[in-house]
């Protein structure tokens, strides 16, 4: 075997894959060996049914055979002790009966299907073809409401009447107007306004501005440290963990589907009718045409259109002119007002003989004592009323005068 070893070796790939091919031709070998003799093993047990089932059928003939025998030695026995031993063959003829077994028939039954066969039907469209469209458009709707009306309905009736208003008696006022009537009229006037140059422009211009901020030093840090905290707990709690429980998953299984499929069906006509089927054929249509043929033919025409333009009127010699500014002025409204009236009233004068009015004059005492006796005598009068008077308004007067004359 070493020596085997040693030659492959030396020999090469080549030796190695020889070798391997040599087995793979043995272990085929001996697949076809074992195959042929499972085959005449199957060969002798098909014999071997094949003998027992017609060991069988022999003895169920054998049974029948001798019953008949029976019967016929028998037979024989009686009749041979007539006129001797006599034997014959009989023919027995075995029928087998086939038992009915009910089974499903598919019978295809043929069923009229109506089939709708589209043709084409020629309809008359007018041209040019009228298109109706339909255009919403607001339509006033009056609703009925009951309204209640009471009974007897009332009527109000308005009759105008005159009504007076007091006006203060309306007097003219003339408010002079100056001729002719000066009207103010603003000319402008271009004023200059030095502007320097070059002209100076103010530019905005960022720039960093340093801003110092305070920061404490040694500048304070805190540091958050975990500190564990034992919490105590009294008689711990079983928890249950939940354990895997059994999941039901739908597992799909295919599912022959019947898939219609269509076929065509022949249905039968009775007698078919032959429809009319109008078929337009056309036909030339003569169209009147006039001679001379007329022509419309558009001439352009010249419109004139206004275009406004500037027209300057020449104005000589513009006189300066005053302007008159009315200003509101107070103007007196004469109201009416109550004026007292003085009137006459004549005085009853009693007669007082030798006193100064009758002398004419006298002294200046005289005068005095008349004076007071024409006052006591209106005093008289104005407390004693309208019954008492009597005299003449002349002595009144005369006395008057006599004491002013002094």
């Amino acid at each position: 075997m070493k020596n085997d070893a040693s030659q492959l070796a030396a020999s090469g790939p080549s030796a190695a894959v020889y070798s391997f091919q040599g087995c793979v031709v043995l272990i085929s070998l001996l697949f076809l060996a074992s195959a042929t003799e499972e085959k005449k093993a199957e060969d002798v047990k098909k014999v071997e049914d094949t003998k027992t089932s017609e060991t069988q059928l022999d003895e169920k003939k054998q049974d029948k055979r001798g019953i008949y025998g029976s019967f016929g030695g028998d037979f024989g026995g009686s009749h041979g002790g007539y006129g001797g031993h006599h034997e014959e063959h009989v023919k027995t003829v075995t029928v087998v009966k086939k038992v009915p077994v009910p089974y499903p028939v598919e019978k295809v039954v043929h069923v009229p299907v109506e089939k709708h066969v589209p043709y084409p039907v020629k309809v008359h469209v007018p041209q040019p073809y009228p298109v109706e469209k339909k255009v919403p458009y607001p339509v006033k709707e009056y609703v009925k409401v009951p309204i209640p009306v009471p009974k007897p309905y009332p009527v109000v009736k308005h009759i105008p009447y005159p009504v007076k208003v007091p006006v203060d008696r309306p007097y003219p006022v003339k408010v002079h107007v100056p001729l002719p009537y000066p009207v103010e009229k603003k000319i402008p006037v271009p004023v200059k306004v030095p502007v320097p140059h070059p002209y100076p422009v103010e530019k905005k211009v960022p720039y960093p501005v340093e801003v110092k901020v305070e920061v404490p030093k040694p500048y304070p840090v805190i540091k958050h440290v975990p500190v564990e905290v034992k919490v105590p707990v009294d008689r711990p709690v079983p928890v249950p963990v939940p354990k895997p429980y059994p999941v039901h998953i739908e597992k799909k299984v295919p599912v022959p589907v019947e898939k219609l499929v269509p076929y065509p069906v022949k249905v039968p006509v009775d007698r078919p009718v032959p429809y009319p089927v109008e078929k337009p054929v056309p036909y030339p249509v003569k169209v009147p045409v006039p001679h001379p043929y007329p022509v419309e033919k558009k001439v352009p025409v010249p419109v004139e259109k206004l275009v406004p333009y500037p027209v300057k009127v020449p104005v000589d010699r513009p006189v300066p002119y005053e302007v008159v500014k009315h200003v509101p002025y107070p103007v007196e409204k004469k109201v009416p007002y109550p004026v007292e009236v003085k009137v006459a009233v004549p005085v009853h004068e009693e007669h007082y003989e030798g006193h100064g009015l009758e002398s004419g004059g006298g002294d200046h005492g005289g005068s005095l004592g008349g004076h007071e006796e024409y006052s006591g005598g209106h005093e008289e009068i104005s407390s004693g009323g309208h019954e008492q008077i009597s005299g003449s308004y002349e002595e009144v007067s005369g006395g008057h005068e006599g004491g002013s004359y002094h």
